[in-house]
C-alpha cells in the first residue's frame, strides 16, 4: 500500500500542473460558425446585453472565461472571433471586439 500512496503523492501534483491555465475556461469548442457572422451579431450588441441574453441570442459560446471579467468568445466567418466582455454574470456588456487569426483586433461598437 505504501508504493501506491507514494506514487499517488508524486503523480498528483504533476497532473495538477498539467491542467494549469485551463481552470477558468468552460465548454467544448465547436466548429459550428456558419450561422454566425459579425453582421448578424452586430444589431444585438447593445448596452443592455448581459451574458445570459448573449447566450440566448447567439447560442453557446465557443469559449468562455469566468476568471474576473466574463468573456464569451464566438467564432464567426473568416476564422475571426467575436469577444464579448462583461464585469459579472448579471453585468451589462463592457466591451465587444473582433479578432482575426493573426491576433489583430478591433473594437465593435456597442449600440444604445
Amino acid at each position: 500500500m505504501r508504493i501506491t500512496r507514494r506514487t499517488l503523492a508524486i503523480a498528483f501534483p504533476l497532473l495538477l500542473a498539467g491542467c494549469k491555465g485551463t481552470e477558468h475556461i468552460v465548454g467544448t469548442p465547436s466548429a459550428t460558425t456558419e450561422f454566425r457572422t459579425i453582421a448578424s451579431m452586430q444589431p444585438y450588441i447593445t448596452s443592455s446585453l448581459t451574458p445570459d441574453k448573449a447566450q440566448a441570442q447567439f447560442g453557446n459560446p465557443n469559449a468562455k472565461s469566468t476568471a474576473g471579467v466574463i468573456v464569451l468568445v464566438y467564432d464567426v466567418e473568416g476564422s475571426q472571433k467575436v469577444s464579448l466582455g462583461f464585469p459579472s454574470q448579471d453585468g451589462l456588456i463592457s466591451f465587444a471586439r473582433v479578432s482575426d487569426k493573426t491576433g489583430a483586433s478591433r473594437d465593435l461598437p456597442i449600440l444604445p
